[in-house]
């Protein structure tokens, strides 16, 4: 959520109950960005903070699945989170308020009451986050808003790091909301500009959708001017925002007619055009990242003066009037779109409706299909295919001879709590037939061998829920335990701890506390420990005691416990399973890497004693922390990754685990 944008016209981004902040001065200026990171950042702040170069490695990510977001959380690397974590550093300097919120609804919410009010906001979140915030956005398109609002969806095709793939073009059609495609850096920039231009100038929310290929490419980039930003203003009441029946029915019909007078918009967009001859018989409608891989495809076939390619900017509504009179005169239009069929499917529609003979070649062609994102060669392949010509796309590189890779699985880190925290619950399950319910983020690797503790998982908050319904479908005989993070307990579990314990379900409820947003880039939680450090020139944020919440909502048996301790984490799990009723075990420990952004102190490095060692392997085989080396059967640790928790001499029965000098 913010407030201060300048070439889209208004006052400029800010976020929901932001105060006014000194107006950044206007600038203009040609450098190489990141997409995403220097793109907003142009939007939301000085010269010096928009010349800043932004070379973050990701990824919820974010992704594992998207957290809670402000105007965002995502799993890295998909394309959300670092939205938030830039806008929340340049906030101070740039002139705009960021909050992070506790789910995508909130922020959803939040942006929609700031928008209403005259401001204008953005609010970006992952693919399946849109899920989350639907329910407000598909009202809030009736209803409108005074200022502007930009959705920015991050879409994941080929699930990164998320739990399902879809294409959020589907709720622009569902919901009646302009839609921008950005292919390229300078795209997302301008594309942004004009979607809170157009958004002002319709009253409504408008989407820019991006996929992680898109959104983490760099390019070079010219800026606009800022312009100054007006001052405070007075709500005047308007009882439209309302959404009764009476109104919503009169939104309705306003909206058709808002979707429909920007199809000639969407006509005119610079951002629909065709690159390449528009005349010949053989046409290409593409659009996101596979514009840039059809570009090359076409000139490396040598197909550059028989094929036209429609660079679809503005996906939604779509140039209807544009398309058809590039179909016009066509035999052969291959659509490339990453995931859904949406642009095949409605140029189908409208050739036959027009009366247009031509084949349109989509899903199925080549390599196409409605799996995963594209690839230079999969489009390449497809334009081979469809007009006939042989595919150009470099055979693979012999790696016959190439030295084996090690094969490196998804794990936590060293001196990860969760780990600890895994491995103490384990303890304290053993003799007992217990299923695990794991939810998204770091923790979801608790299933990774050899730790083996997820048996069920849907998205985020479900291992606070899932287990009050799987309870009735098990005998007594059979225990349940949930994971769930900090953030994700704020973000969507506590409903369903005020569920359980309302119809008297009976589970153990552990939650991951590692003080931080970890998986996403280490963005702050509400329960954070409110006297860790917080980037400069931000507004002070409040820790939330979790314990008293928890306790609030009805749960009689809460536990604390450091899991660097495994015996008292054994201990609070044998006496949370033998609690008839819902009983939480919050294990606290902060997020090491976290920490050691924090502090540069590093605790003693742990070795192993060759004297004690028997090779036993239960280390390696049972606790599986990333710093143990195996190397002709002998164990040794890294020390570069051992950050001294001091929870591997804890599980050596042999004592041979010891702090090095």
């Amino acid at each position: 959520m913010v407030d201060g944008w300048k070439e889209a016209g208004g006052e400029g981004l800010r976020a929901s109950k932001g105060r006014r902040q000194p107006q950044a001065e206007p600038h203009n200026t040609m450098y190489g960005i990141n997409t995403i990171k220097e793109t907003l950042c142009q939007c939301f702040s000085n010269v010096k903070s928009a010349k800043r170069r932004c070379s973050w490695a990701t990824r919820r990510s974010c992704g594992a699945r998207m957290k809670p977001g402000s105007t965002t959380r995502a799993a890295i690397p998909a394309p959300s989170s670092e939205v938030s974590n830039l806008l929340y550093e340049l906030q101070g300097a740039g002139g705009f308020r960021m909050d992070f919120a506790t789910n995508e609804k909130v922020a959803m919410e939040a942006v929609a009451g700031a928008s209403m009010g005259g401001l204008n906001c953005l609010t970006a979140m992952k693919h399946v986050g849109l899920n989350v915030a639907s329910d407000p956005l598909g009202t809030l398109t009736y209803l409108g808003v005074r200022g502007s609002l930009v959705v920015y969806s991050a879409d994941d095709p080929s699930m990164f790091s998320s739990q399902n793939e879809q294409d959020n073009r589907q709720y622009a059609r569902l919901f009646g909301l302009p839609c921008f495609e950005p292919a390229t850096a300078q795209e997302m920039k301008d594309m942004t500009v004009a979607a809170f231009a157009l958004s002002a100038q319709m009253g409504m929310p408008v989407m820019v959708r991006a996929t992680t290929r898109v959104a983490h490419s760099r390019g070079v980039v010219e800026l606009g001017d800022i312009r100054p930003k007006a001052g405070p203003r007075h709500y005047e009441k308007d009882y439209a925002f309302v959404p009764l029946p009476g109104n919503a029915v009169r939104h309705h019909k306003r909206l058709v007619e808002r979707m429909r007078s920007l199809v000639p918009v969407s006509d005119a967009s610079p951002f629909n055009r065709v690159e390449g001859p528009a005349d010949t018989r053989l046409g290409v409608v593409a659009s996101s990242a596979a514009v840039n891989y059809v570009l090359d495809a076409v000139k490396e076939c040598g197909l550059s003066d028989t094929v036209g390619v429609f660079r679809l900017g503005m996906a939604w509504p779509l140039p209807e009037n544009a398309l058809l009179e590039f179909l016009r005169g066509k035999d052969t239009v291959l659509v490339l779109e990453e995931l859904e069929p949406l642009v095949e499917e409605a140029l189908r529609a409208m050739a036959q409706k027009n009366g247009l003979t031509l084949t349109i070649l989509g899903k199925g062609t080549a390599d196409l299909s409605t799996l995963y994102e594209y690839t230079p060669a999969r489009v390449s392949a497809a334009v081979a295919e469809a007009f006939g010509v042989a595919d150009v796309t470099p055979a693979p590189l012999d790696l016959t001879d190439a030295p084996q890779l090690v094969n490196r699985p998804p794990s936590l880190c060293a001196g990860c709590p969760h780990r600890m925290s895994y491995y103490g619950v384990k303890l304290g399950c053993e003799g007992r037939d217990v299923i695990f319910a794991t939810d998204i983020g770091c923790y979801s690797l608790g299933f990774m061998p050899p730790l083996r503790m997820a048996d069920i998982g849907v998205c985020m908050g479900a291992a606070a829920s899932m287990p009050a319904g799987l309870e009735l479908a098990v005998g007594p005989e059979q225990r349940i335990v949930g994971f769930i993070g900090d953030s994700t307990l704020f973000h969507s579990g506590l409903t369903g701890i005020a569920n359980a314990v309302y119809n008297h379900h009976r589970f153990v409820l552990v939650v991951l506390d590692n003080m931080v947003t970890a998986m996403t880039g280490h963005q702050p939680s509400p329960g954070r420990d409110a006297s860790l450090p917080q980037a400069p020139g931000t507004p002070p944020l409040t820790s939330i005691d979790m314990e008293a919440v928890i306790r609030a909502l009805g749960v009689k048996h809460i536990q604390t416990v450091r899991p660097t301790n495994l015996k008292k984490v054994a201990e609070a799990t044998r006496a949370a399973l033998d609690h008839d009723g819902v009983s939480v075990i919050i294990c606290r420990e902060p997020c090491p890497l976290h920490m050691r952004r924090l502090s540069k102190a590093k605790k003693p490095v742990f070795g192993i004693d060759g004297e004690r060692c028997v090779n036993c392997h239960t280390c390696v085989d049972t606790f599986g922390c990333p710093a143990f080396q195996l190397r002709d059967g002998k164990v040794s640790i890294d020390p570069v990754q051992c950050i001294g928790c001091a929870v591997c001499a804890q599980v050596c029965p042999n004592n041979a685990i010891r702090p090095q000098k």
